[in-house]
């Protein structure tokens, strides 16, 4: 069988949603430390320095662009397999067996991940797009010669909007009943649950990425808009 037709089948679909699943939980331990330099003290500097080498390095551009087509073909093929589950059983049980053969959150996943895909839309067009594509205010510092772009200051106005600090505080809830579901699956998909190690991949899929994560993200929005 050719990987085309191999990623066609089922068994390749759920693979290839594990497998970007996994990058993009990688992503996010990455973006949550340099979103966290948002709280610093020091009038954004260390942030701006941040957004300045992620918005303009070569290499860090063509993996965040990646990034981008990963979380499309995740999204796709995720819905994919969604509706194929649904087509292939046409008529709904008479009795619904759903909490003995899956978990709540799996039985979630595709509205989670569709408030989640929305969520990410919204940041990108709020931040991403301003960043590359508007006019920005710019701030120079103490030991640097060239000025930055005001990533921080524009934060900062953003987040000044009590109705994005919800709407930020709801994509996270769907980002934490993504991850506790969708981390654990993945593991489940290639094969590398063990009793041995479920313990281990339980606990980070649910306290890390599922819980300490999500509220990690959820908080600099709302410490932003308590400080003003």
């Amino acid at each position: 069988m050719k990987w085309s037709q191999f990623f066609n089948t089922s068994i390749g679909k759920k693979l290839l949603v594990g497998a970007t699943g996994l990058f993009l939980c990688s992503f996010v331990i990455v973006h949550l430390a340099g979103n966290f330099q948002l709280l610093y003290n020091d009038e954004g500097k260390a942030f701006n320095a941040y957004a300045q080498f992620m918005g303009h390095n070569s290499l860090i551009q063509f993996i965040a662009w990646g990034l981008k087509v990963v979380i499309l073909i995740h999204a796709i093929i995720a819905l994919k397999l969604t509706f194929s589950n649904r087509a292939a059983r046409p008529v709904k049980y008479a009795v619904n067996p759903g909490n003995q053969t899956s978990s709540w959150f799996s039985r979630q996943m595709a509205i989670m991940g569709s408030i989640l895909f929305i969520f990410i839309v919204i940041h990108l067009a709020n931040f991403w797009g301003k960043f590359h594509y508007a006019e920005m205010p710019t701030h120079t510092y103490a030991g640097m010669e060239e000025p930055l772009k005001d990533l921080y200051a524009l934060s900062y106005e953003t987040f000044q909007n009590l109705w994005l600090v919800i709407l930020y505080v709801i994509g996270m809830i769907g980002l934490s009943f993504h991850l506790i579901h969708g981390f654990k699956s993945a593991f489940q998909t290639f094969g590398l649950n063990h009793k041995k190690y479920n313990g281990l991949i339980n606990f980070v899929g649910v306290w890390i990425f599922g819980i300490l994560i999500p509220i990690g993200f959820a908080l600099i929005p709302i410490v932003i808009y308590l400080k003003k």
